[in-house]
């Protein structure tokens, strides 16, 4: 139960952050770093034992049967030597960012959400990497990308555009590593990670190993913000610098080389692989590291140079030998230390002096003096000065790099990005330390609670290379759980006189002599020079324009309010495939077409036919949108009573009160359109009436050849004999939709939620200049007059129709009912309400419909999570309470239950709603509304507060004399 202890103790923290923020303000880090050490002193216990070659694991059943019998997803953490060595750079990291913020952020300014969004962060970053499970892998993944996004977008408009930015190029990343996951789990027949990677599929199917490691290759570079998907790191300095420290250092790019490394294990003897990798990888390090130095604000540099060296650890992954895994692993633990230590360190001159633009700072190395000291060893590490840890992981990548096939132009290759490395480094120290040309005098050294967090990773630096015999055995385990070999790492400082040697001592040499010689003028020149004719943001910029111009083009094909052009191109396929299969073949699989003798003459059937037939030919002939939309009505009544013929009373009562709900809608949007159809061209009514009995031909043809003939499946056997027997159930329709393909209906059911959202935003958009002159807000004379009857039906017919809906929602079970017909039940209450009042009104309040199905999507997901109990996600347990047989799929169905409420009511709310202020229709003639022979006024009471007004006005409904406030709606 390790590893589910470690992801309570973060999930934790992600519970407890409001509470301790509300109680102690930005202190609330130091408790949240306390929980993040404590869930690495339970994980770091086993470091011991997984090194050894004991994984920790721990699974539980999701779904079964995904990919076939005996397969299925599962819940599977898995904490090998890899898994373990991120998890803990991002716990210990990530509590070293938390005491920091607790005394960087300022206070009362939004740290309620600053700290919700960073443990949530560091929760997704472990269950991307402890996750044994692709589909468990890719959740953690993109909930990786979103509280990125939250973060970068919570710094206000100065971070909306990087932040929008990073979620597209992220989520491209997310949408390849879907597809590469996918044919994965397709072709090794398993969602396990663990045998995925071990499967031979990839050394048998060549063209299938290359295709999923491009997808995984890119997949990582839009993580590690590799070229061409570099440039949202950089954007990403809109957001605060604790965030900017933990991205850098331990969560989002760290995400992106964990991808890598593990996929290793399968694609390192791939050369599309390696040589992807590796070129990319060099080439990003060569191109930040000159972007880094043109620039003049800290972050910003900072971030290019974590591009930088991102791009060293990714050209060592793909050499893919045992040494060149070890040096990555080695350089991400460097990068980690100096990396955080630098940005949070950038965050105290900037919290000090104001500014971390080098053109606005002066000489703080004695102003700062502890600061100072803390950057010159963080700076120094990442510029690979001997004996730091730096120059360490460095000389590690230098190895891997002689050792392979193509040692020497690697080597020259890495030499002049170490160089570059060594200049933007110093560029660091002195443009913000020594050279620069303001006047510091008031600047003070920060606090200690606030540099000494920032400073312990970077001399961390300093203390590594004294212990690097119990720093190598994370390593080798990280290495032998990607390679399966037996590896021991050997870091040292000194391995005698080598090219890599040669390499840094050169590279140490050239840049002590540039900082001597050649450091101002250089600085002068190159700064915030533009070295190409565009950047990042524009191309993806001109991609996104590209894009939508295409898309243009493509929607002009359907961009009309005739249903012709839409529907013509799907109709005439179905009547070309139909026809041709009639003609031209005997049968479908080999089954032939003539239909069986028996069971098609039950003559009861003319019944509903007959109904749908003349209600077909009424729609055909008439113009009037109002006697269409009654029509459209009577079709659905026909088809309601043949499924009650046939025996299905669930699906029938759910049909009917569709339809009833259905035309009220209808009817309310009929309001803002003309009364009548426009006039049809003689030649068009004909050439719609051929393809139209074109399309019913076919129609026919497949239901009498291929519906009417076939006997029950074996599935649908199953589900009649021994369905009721495994769920206690007696209405085996509503127990495979809440039950059996319970999956299915959670996709329907999200629709449904989406469906609202949908309404909202569309009706919200909707041009009122638009509206038919008269239909806003009383669409007929003497409405509230003619609503009385109705008004004094529905004082009797609401009550019974709330306690029917309550009846037939609890004996879905066992007879016809269920959540979703319950729900439709309630809300044919709320339209017979909304048809009483006679006017404009909302039926429950402007957000209630949001809340109601977003709380019934919340309780239907939840729910399935009951289910591990026994089983898996989903599992429905059942029993008895008080005699009564109940089932925790009751959850679930009032989950249903509350989502098509909320659909339901947000269409009434929306288009049968009052107006807002202020968009009311100007210059409405009501005189199209009033009938030839208009029923006499009603006259005026002696008691006006008892009567009812004849011509409600638009925003006062008669129901509600009391003016409708702004936060009313």
């Amino acid at each position: 139960m390790t590893l589910p202890l470690v992801l309570a103790l973060v999930a934790a923290a992600v519970v407890l952050s409001p509470i301790l923020v509300r109680s102690m303000d930005r202190a609330a880090g130091y408790p949240i770093a306390a929980l993040f050490f404590a869930a690495a002193g339970v994980l770091g216990r086993h470091l011991g034992e997984v090194s050894d070659g004991n994984p920790l694991t721990w699974h539980r059943t999701w779904a079964s049967d995904i990919l076939g019998p005996g397969t299925g997803v599962e819940f599977a953490l898995r904490a090998d030597g890899l898994s373990i060595f991120f998890a803990l750079l991002a716990l210990v990291i990530g509590g070293v960012v938390m005491c920091y913020s607790a005394a960087y952020l300022p206070r009362n300014e939004g740290n309620t959400s600053f700290y919700t969004i960073m443990t949530a962060f560091t929760l997704s970053v472990l269950v991307l990497v402890l996750a044994d499970d692709v589909v468990l892998l890719f959740i953690g993944w993109e909930l990786v990308s979103i509280a990125s996004f939250m973060l970068i977008a919570r710094s206000g408009s100065s971070g909306e555009d990087g932040s929008y930015r990073t979620l597209a190029l992220t989520f491209f990343g997310g949408l390849t590593l879907l597809a590469a996951l996918a044919l994965a789990a397709a072709s090794t027949g398993t969602t396990s990670l663990t045998q995925i990677l071990a499967s031979d599929v990839w050394a048998q199917d060549h063209g299938l190993a290359v295709t999923v490691a491009v997808l995984v290759a890119v997949s990582g570079f839009t993580k590690a913000a590799q070229f061409p998907f570099h440039f949202w790191l950089p954007e990403a300095m809109a957001a605060a610098t604790p965030v900017s420290a933990f991205l850098h250092a331990a969560a989002v790019v760290k995400a992106g080389v964990y991808l890598l490394l593990r996929f290793s294990t399968i694609f390192a003897d791939v050369t599309a692989w390696n040589v992807l990798l590796t070129t990319t990888g060099l080439f990003t390090a060569l191109m930040s590291a000159t972007f880094a130095i043109t620039k003049t604000d800290l972050k910003h540099l900072t971030a290019y140079s974590t591009v930088s060296h991102l791009g060293w650890i990714v050209a060592a992954i793909g050499i893919g030998t045992p040494l060149a895994l070890a040096a990555a692993l080695t350089h991400t633990l460097a990068h980690a230390l100096f990396k955080s230590s630098l940005f949070m360190l950038i965050g105290v001159v900037d919290h000090e002096a104001g500014s971390r633009d080098m053109r606005r700072l002066g000489k703080l190395y004695d102003k700062m003096p502890f600061t100072f000291a803390a950057t010159c060893v963080a700076a120094a590490s990442m510029a690979a000065v001997p004996p730091l840890f730096g120059f360490l992981s460095k000389e590690s990548i230098l190895d891997a790099f002689e050792q392979s096939p193509y040692g020497a132009v690697l080597l020259a290759v890495g030499g002049v990005a170490a160089f570059l490395t060594f200049v933007y480094s110093a560029k660091i120290v002195f443009g913000g330390f020594v050279d620069g040309p303001k006047d510091t005098t008031g600047v003070h050294e920060a606090p200690v609670a606030l540099w000494l967090p920032a400073a312990l990773p970077g001399l961390m630096s300093a203390v590594v290379p004294f212990l690097l015999v119990p720093v190598s055995g994370p390593i080798s385990a990280g290495v032998r759980a990607i390679t399966g070999e037996d590896y021991h790492a050997h870091l040292a400082l000194w391995h005698g006189v080598t090219p890599p040697f040669l390499v840094s001592l050169a590279v140490l040499v050239a840049g002590i002599a540039f900082i001597l010689f050649a450091r101002k003028p250089f600085f002068a020149r190159a700064e915030n020079k533009e070295l190409l004719p565009f950047n990042g943001n524009q191309a993806l910029r001109g991609l996104y324009l590209s894009s939508k111009a295409l898309g243009r083009q493509c929607g002009r094909l359907a961009d009309s309010f005739n249903p012709s052009r839409h529907l013509v191109p799907i109709f005439g396929l179905v009547v070309l495939v139909g026809l041709s299969t009639a003609l031209l073949t005997s049968g479908v699989d080999g089954v032939p077409l003539a239909p069986r003798a028996e069971g098609i003459d039950v003559w009861w059937d003319l019944i509903p036919f007959a109904i749908i037939a003349l209600s077909v030919v009424g729609l055909v002939s008439t113009r009037s949108r109002l006697a269409s939309t009654v029509l459209i009505g009577t079709v659905g009544v026909g088809m309601s009573l043949q499924m009650l013929m046939l025996g299905a009373p669930d699906v029938a009562l759910t049909q009917i009160l569709v339809e009833s709900l259905t035309v009220v809608v209808m009817m309310v949007v009929l309001r803002y359109q003309p009364r009548m159809f426009p006039e049809t061209p003689r030649r068009r009514q004909v050439a719609a009436a051929v393809f139209a009995l074109l399309a019913g031909l076919v129609a026919f043809l497949g239901v009498w050849g291929l519906l009417g003939r076939h006997d029950r499946s074996d599935l649908a056997e199953w589900y009649l004999t021994q369905g009721g027997e495994a769920t206690g159930a007696d209405n085996i329709v509503a127990v495979i939709i809440v039950e059996f393909r319970g999956f299915d209906t959670l996709g329907e059911l999200s629709v449904l939620g989406m469906a609202a959202v949908v309404i909202a935003a569309v009706t919200q958009s909707m041009p009122r200049h638009m509206f038919e002159a008269g239909t806003r807000p009383r669409p007929f004379g003497q409405s509230q007059f003619n609503a009385l009857p109705l008004r004094k039906a529905a004082a009797l017919v609401v009550p019974v129709l709330v306690v029917l809906s309550v009846i037939i929602f609890f004996r879905g079970h066992t007879a016809p009912g269920g959540g979703f017909v319950a729900a439709l039940v309630l809300a044919t209450a709320f339209a017979l309400n909304y048809l009483s009042r006679g006017a404009d009104t909302f039926i429950v309040r402007e957000l209630s419909p949001v809340k109601l199905a977003g709380w019934g999507i919340i309780i239907a997901i939840s729910s399935g999570f009951i289910g591990f109990v026994e089983g898996g996600f989903m599992y429905a347990i059942h029993g008895e309470i008080a005699g009564q047989h109940l089932t925790t799929s009751l959850i679930f169905d009032f989950g249903i239950y509350l989502a098509v409420l909320g659909m339901v009511t947000q269409a009434i709310n929306r288009l049968g709603g009052y107006l807002r202020p202020g968009t009311e229709v100007a210059n409405l003639d009501y005189s199209r509304d009033e009938p030839e022979n208009p029923l006499p006024s009603i006259p005026e009471p002696e008691h006006p507060e008892n009567a009812v007004e004849a011509h409600p006005a638009p925003l006062n409904p008669a129901h509600d004399p009391k003016p409708v406030t702004e936060k009313e709606l």
